[in-house]
């Protein structure tokens, strides 16, 4: 028996409703990423305004990194729910 190895990225899914979450999700992944470099992260990039002494910039990176790890977590909920 041939091993076949994919060439191309191969989704899981064959549920349309799965793949639609997924594409969701990616599409919150790459906005947050988007909002750590330019013209997002220059709003948010100055020291002065200290947050719990914590300058901006340093709380607007945590931030983002919070909420795409909340992101992936819902999902992962999601999924493992409509699984079981």
């Amino acid at each position: 028996m041939k091993n076949q190895i994919p060439k191309t990225l191969i989704f899981s899914a064959n549920d349309s409703n799965r793949r639609k979450k997924g594409l969701i999700l990616v599409c919150v992944l790459a906005f947050f990423q988007l909002c750590l470099i330019w013209p997002v992260y220059p709003l948010f990039a100055s020291a002065t305004p200290l947050i719990l002494g914590f300058p901006m910039s340093l709380v607007w990176v945590v931030l983002i990194l919070v909420l795409s790890f909340s992101s992936l977590l819902i999902f992962y909920k999601t999924e493992t729910d409509s699984e079981g």
